[in-house]
């Protein structure tokens, strides 16, 4: 079980509405219409990947977006030069309308290498170069199987590259916009989390953001754990429970690396970050971690399986 000190729902409401007063803005444009939200993960492409994944060259490679949402990564990854991109992603709304957007914001000639595709649909195996996991690790509800998944999606030697958060990251609980207290997963319990989320939500003044306008904001009345947050569930998974997933999978030469805080947003945090370098407190002061491999072949492994039981202390 995550760790938490669970406090109850009227400390939790009383603590959120403290909060939404003193940081209470209008929601971001991403939030409220899905053409901004493609456009924010264009323009961000290129920061995040000069910043974390600088060393991958995707010139001229198939690049797998696993976990594409609207698939706003693909158009930038052809301007630098990638054959192909497919977009992979369980949502089939977001799938279907990536590809409206895409294909009225850019031109054909670009569009027609980019592929929105749900997992369940792809049919072949190896024909991968680079598989990208952005943001998204935090929500697959079974990450080995995922890996297991990109890992036959992949060419042998294909690169796999992981960007996320662990549980214990200030916004992992991503309830920011509802309730906007960091680390708010680890000072209250769920049960109060989402009895708060639903009373927010039903108050006069809260607007609800684009997802809640498709599905109304009932898709919260049911759900009993974060890890069935509606649209985005939540595995809950720490660092180091990442760690070792990724070490038990088919991939090798893995490199797991934990980012300290920069200081865009906060002063203090940025002070703070050789911490993120210390055992346990790295669990709540990242902001960021990656993980960069190569795929195995298939002959080799049991090849694999003992260069990764050396390799454990190194990551």
């Amino acid at each position: 079980m995550p760790f938490t000190f669970g406090l109850p729902y009227p400390a939790c409401l009383a603590a959120t509405r403290i909060a939404r007063k003193l940081k209470f803005k209008v929601p971001r444009a991403s939030h409220l219409d899905q053409e901004v939200y493609f456009k924010d993960q264009y323009h961000s492409t290129e920061r995040l990947i000069k910043r974390f994944a600088g060393l991958i060259d995707v010139k001229d490679r198939v690049i797998l977006d696993v976990g594409s949402g609207l698939g706003g990564r693909a158009p930038w990854f052809i301007e630098q030069g990638a054959r192909a991109v497919y977009c992979i992603d369980v949502n089939r709304q977001e799938l279907t309308r990536g590809r409206t957007i895409l294909d009225r914001l850019f031109p054909t000639s670009m569009t027609k290498s980019v592929i929105f595709i749900h997992p369940s649909e792809i049919r072949d195996e190896q024909f991968g170069d680079v598989a990208l996991l952005i943001d998204c690790f935090e929500h697959l509800t079974d990450a080995s199987a995922v890996l297991h998944d990109v890992h036959e999606w992949l060419r042998p030697n294909g690169i796999l590259w992981i960007g996320s958060i662990g549980w214990y990251h200030y916004l992992a609980s991503h309830c920011n916009s509802h309730i906007p207290i960091p680390w708010s997963q680890v000072f209250f319990s769920e049960k109060a989390i989402l009895r708060t989320i639903r009373t927010i939500l039903r108050e006069p003044d809260y607007k609800p953001n684009v997802w809640e306008q498709l599905e109304g904001i009932g898709r919260w009345d049911n759900v009993q754990t974060l890890r069935d947050r509606p649209g985005e569930p939540l595995n809950m998974l720490s660092l180091r429970q990442v760690r070792k997933i990724v070490l038990n999978s088919e991939f090798q030469e893995i490199q797991f690396k934990v980012h300290g805080f920069g200081g865009a947003r906060s002063k203090l945090l940025y002070w703070l970050r050789s911490l993120s370098q210390v055992p346990v407190l790295d669990e709540f002061l990242h902001s960021y971690y990656t993980v960069h491999a190569l795929n195995q072949p298939k002959s080799s492994s049991i090849a694999a399986t003992t260069a990764r039981q050396v390799r454990t202390t190194e990551v």
